[in-house]
């Protein structure tokens, strides 16, 4: 019997149908790598007394946005409790294996026995159970997001508008810290127990920042939010603090990068992006690679200081393993690993336990054999020289955001002239040709001023964080009765180079940053308002 003769057509249905068959074998996540978002803007209540203006164009814009960056997008806007309810159940199914799923609330929300409640459009009687009834948890979005399981997770609240239950007492003034997931971005319009501004344009100061900024090629989620809290610090002189919670384990963009866009780049942020990385290893090799590098730039001397300590040889015929061990038992070990990471002696990455033990009893131990006493050195005196430490790296970081910024207003504020000139030109160039050569200058040079804009932004981006990371890691360590005193012994200025005046007084400001810094405010930016430019 002869084989049946398959035609053109015949075999391309036939390779259709395995491709499908094979298709429908893969793993549903296989499939699922979606971008998903769900929008929710309550401004008209049934209550006329809490509508706001800015809610449903905060959530259309955001959505425009956010479809132009490849996501499938839900507006809801005015919602009651049940429909919300309804769209956040839908948002579950649709986020379920998704790359990223986003989660936006703009309109009133309030804290009610530790819990953060979205107020639906239907609430009408003014108290706390009513408030409860008439709203939706935050924990119904954090439950959908733990049982979808995205790769990444944004949730985003737009939510502490001003509101009369506070002035009537029935509820909290702004929003309560909460917790996330893994995998989860948890970003608020302002810091908590504050209120959000809704805006004298179209949208929310919070929105209009973070419409500015997502759509930037390729920029990692958390530093994208940086640039939104920091610009509404700037605009709000102060007065609004975005804050952020976050478990992101990767680094995800929410616009995606173009390969075939130019790529901006700064010696400055580059150099404070290598010497973060580096100096939170406390590895030789990490330090030789910077100052390769960089064998002038702002860290180098501490960076040839770390070398020669990590390679030292001990040459002392004092055993101080014994002490060492002794000092250690009757220390906060958390404290002494943050103090030694950030002398360059432990990697910051790694917390105390048992298995590591002996690496923090060595780093200890190299410490005080640098000390002109290694036999009375104390982690008191750790604490010391590690506030002391911190103190100059934050003096100088402070130093770079400031000057930076005063950069980034500037800018910012002849991009807009620029923007709207061009604009103006383009007009008329539609109907005059001879304005062409003009429109072409034009657009050179608002994309040489847009260009300068990012550049700022790379190297506030790279200062900002490492701010945070000292910060974070000295209010773990540094004595409540530190003062810059301890700046003042040359003996201890070894790697540090010079001290100026300046360094002196934000040194000071920093001692202020981490006493006043609590758990309920971590991942704020409320040490930002004071670099302000004037």
């Amino acid at each position: 019997m002869g084989f049946p003769e398959f035609t053109a057509s015949r075999l391309t249905g036939t390779l259709r149908l395995l491709l499908l068959s094979c298709l429908l074998l893969l793993p549903l996540s296989a499939q699922a790598q979606q971008r998903v978002a769900l929008l929710v803007g309550n401004a008209n209540y049934l209550d006329p007394t809490l509508s706001l203006r800015n809610p449903a164009n905060d959530a259309r814009a955001l959505g425009d946005r956010l479809e132009t960056l490849g996501f499938q997008v839900t507006r809801a806007i005015d919602m009651d409790q049940a429909e919300m309810s309804a769209q956040i159940a839908r948002f579950q199914t649709e986020a379920a294996g998704a790359e990223i799923a986003l989660y936006f609330y703009a309109g009133h929300g309030v804290q009610i026995g530790g819990e953060n409640y979205m107020i639906a459009t239907d609430f009408q009687v003014s108290d706390a159970a009513n408030l409860a009834a008439a709203s939706v948890p935050m924990g119904a979005v954090r439950d959908a997001f733990a049982a979808a399981r995205p790769d990444l997770g944004v949730l985003i609240l737009d939510a502490c508008r001003n509101n009369p239950f506070v002035d009537a007492g029935v509820v909290e003034r702004g929003l309560v810290r909460t917790k996330g997931v893994t995998g989860m971005l948890i970003a608020y319009a302002t810091d908590p127990g504050n209120v959000a501004y809704d805006g004298i344009g179209e949208n929310s100061v919070f929105t209009n920042a973070l419409l500015d900024h997502i759509s930037t090629p390729g920029l990692d989620a958390r530093l994208m939010m940086g640039r939104v809290r920091q610009q509404v610090v700037l605009e709000t002189f102060g007065e609004q603090v975005p804050w952020v919670e976050e478990s992101v384990l990767g680094e995800y963009s929410i616009a995606p990068a173009d390969p075939g866009a130019p790529q901006q780049s700064d010696a400055v942020a580059a150099e404070i992006a290598l010497w973060s990385e580096v100096s939170t290893r406390a590895q030789v090799q990490g330090f030789e690679t910077y100052l390769k590098r960089y064998p002038s730039g702002l860290f180098a001397a501490f960076a040839e200081d770390r070398i020669a300590l990590l390679t030292r040889v001990d040459t002392d015929e004092t055993d101080l393993s014994t002490t060492t061990g002794t000092l250690l038992a009757s220390a906060d070990p958390g404290q002494v690993s943050a103090a030694l990471s950030a002398l360059g002696l432990l990697p910051l990455q790694r917390g105390l336990t048992r298995a590591n033990n002996r690496e923090l009893t060595a780093a200890f131990r190299n410490y005080r054999q640098q000390t002109p006493d290694p036999t009375s050195a104390t982690p008191g005196q750790l604490y010391d020289d590690a506030a002391r430490v911190s103190m100059v790296f934050a003096a100088s970081t402070a130093q770079r955001i400031r000057t930076d910024m005063v950069a980034l207003k500037s800018v910012q504020t002849t991009l807009v002239i620029a923007e709207d000139a061009t604009a103006q030109i383009r007009n008329i160039a539609l109907s005059n040709a001879d304005a062409l050569p003009v429109l072409a200058d034009a657009e050179r040079d608002l994309n040489a001023i847009r260009d300068a804009r990012q550049v700022i932004l790379q190297r506030l981006d790279q200062s900002r964080d490492y701010y945070e990371l000292i910060l974070n890691r000295a209010i773990r360590f540094v004595p409540d009765t530190a003062s810059v005193s301890l700046l003042g012994s040359s003996e201890r200025q070894r790697g540090l180079g010079q001290l100026d005046q300046q360094v002196f007084q934000d040194a000071e400001q920093f001692l202020e940053h981490v006493k006043n810094a609590d758990e309920a405010r971590k991942g704020s930016y409320s040490w930002l308002t004071d670099l302000l430019p004037d």
